[in-house]
């Protein structure tokens, strides 16, 4: 079995892959968008979106339970082994009904056949999505073999899409990139796990044992691709054309570069903290908690506050003029990043590791109506807009249920006068920021590039400096530690 590093290793590798998934993010998106038309991005995003949804159905929760499970075997080889032969024989059951049902789908959906290339290339993604076993690899905290990995292949897509993707009419070639890398990435996954784990052999597989916590975890799962897919699936089909989907995706992929900041630690917290809960280990898992939630509550506050002022030169700075009209979903979207962020981190960082799974199930499944009617009422009418408002109000009443199944942990390690300190620090960083810029916006001539720059760069000095004076323990914790290594240097 290969070694088990330290949590400060594996959130670097983590902070590595995050920061290289956002450099690639960072010139992909602003390249594709001033490529690709509005319309065609829409085209693109409505098929992915599509296959997310069918992804949620083919995993039912295995993508977190698997990790949880793993977790608590690592050190035990043959039951590691019997674990992942099971969890497999379940993705094949649930894959071959849930791609059967996609395909039947591409075929007769009028709105799915006039995207069949892109929707059946999508398709052979999801089928090699669920046998990627990434959740394996998790539960046993190879993060740097997965960073490694990840960063290959999203720089590969990279050089693939500035060399490939030149014109509108090459939406079908970026399509075909973004399922490739799924292929790539998950066929390698598939191909190693035979030398870590021998699951040839295992001969007593009972993968009924499975079948009650999935249940709650693959509602979980159905409901969160609910929340991140099933909006601008039913915006693609209740509003015309894929204009709105277009604008609307451009918004959820900023959502989705900001939560990779997030998930970059976070992410190698869940199997730590489920281990240290099973071996009773009360003070490391709480000293690990408090550690999560004030990184949570920091990064999460300080994108909604800085989207809120300055979302419309963001979204022109990357994306070009044509995409102005994301702008306000942009901003809503930066409130849902941190009402979605705080649902993240209370449900896999608490409710998850305590085996709160059915509560964890409930919250979510909690706003899954409310989000379809909402999207119902609101897409046609509003759009990208009306998406991002009834995916705000679904958030905060998964969030709001979320907190009262936790209260007993959050009242034992959260300490309100932390998050007292970082809305204030905030509201400095913020109001420096528009003093910069305005500024900045003053002088002639300013672009648009000068007015993101320097106020982010305010925001973030001003920020930092106020939650450090207030004495806000992740700031002071990240300072300190910053400072000793600059000090040995």
């Amino acid at each position: 079995m290969a070694k088990i590093r330290s949590v400060k290793f594996n959130a670097l590798m983590n902070t590595l892959l995050t920061a290289s998934n956002m450099l690639v993010s960072l010139i992909t998106i602003p390249y594709v968008t001033r490529i690709l038309s509005v319309e065609r991005l829409g085209d693109v995003s409505f098929a992915q979106s599509v296959s997310t949804w069918v992804s949620a159905l083919c995993m039912v929760g295995i993508n977190v339970y698997g990790v949880r499970e793993c977790a608590k075997v690592r050190d035990d080889e043959r039951e590691l082994a019997r674990v992942v032969r099971e969890l497999l024989t379940i993705i094949t059951i649930t894959t071959a009904v849930s791609l059967a049902g996609y395909a039947t789908a591409i075929v007769v959906v009028p709105s799915f056949a006039a995207l069949a290339p892109l929707m059946w290339m999508f398709l052979v993604g999801t089928l090699m999505l669920s046998y990627g076993v990434e959740w394996f690899y998790q539960g046993i905290e190879q993060y740097s073999y997965i960073t490694v990995r990840s960063v290959v292949f999203k720089v590969a897509a990279l050089v693939a899409t500035i060399l490939l993707v030149r014109r509108p009419e090459d939406y079908l070639i970026y399509g075909g990139i973004l399922a490739l890398v799924t292929c790539g990435n998950n066929l390698l996954n598939l191909l190693r796990l035979n030398k870590l784990v021998d699951i040839r052999h295992v001969r007593d597989v009972n993968i009924r044992r499975h079948f009650r916590p999935l249940v709650a975890f693959g509602a979980q799962s159905i409901a969160q691709a609910v929340y991140l897919s099933f909006d601008s699936t039913l915006l693609g089909i209740l509003a015309s054309g894929n204009y709105q989907v277009g604008l609307y995706q451009l918004a959820t992929k900023l959502k989705a570069v900001m939560f990779q900041v997030l998930n970059a630690v976070l992410g190698v917290f869940i199997p730590r903290l489920s281990h240290h809960f099973a071996v009773g280990d009360d003070e490391a898992f709480g000293q690990l908690l408090r550690t999560g939630f004030g990184i949570t509550i920091n990064v999460c506050v300080a994108i909604a506050f800085y989207l809120g002022v300055f979302a419309g030169p963001v979204v022109i700075f990357i994306s070009g003029e044509s995409f102005a009209g994301a702008a306000q979903p942009v901003r809503i979207i930066g409130i849902v990043n941190l009402i979605s962020c705080l649902s993240y981190f209370i449900g896999l960082c608490i409710l998850t590791p305590l085996g709160r799974e059915r509560q964890l199930a409930m919250s979510n499944m909690v706003g899954v109506p409310l989000s379809v009617m909402l999207n119902f009422l609101l897409d046609s009418v509003y759009g990208a807009v009306g998406a991002a408002v009834a995916l705000l109000i679904s958030e905060i009443v998964i969030l709001t249920t979320q907190i009262w199944y936790s209260k007993d942990v959050l009242s034992r390690f959260v300490k309100y006068g932390d998050v007292l300190r970082v809305l204030a620090s905030n509201c400095v960083g913020t109001m420096f920021a528009i003093a910069v810029a305005w500024m900045v916006g003053g002088s002639a001539p300013s672009s648009t590039f000068a007015i993101v720059m320097s106020s982010f760069s305010a925001f973030f000095i001003g920020d930092v400096a106020a939650a450090y004076i207030l004495g806000d323990p992740t700031a002071r914790m990240i300072c300190d530690y910053a400072g000793k290594q600059f000090a040995r240097r």
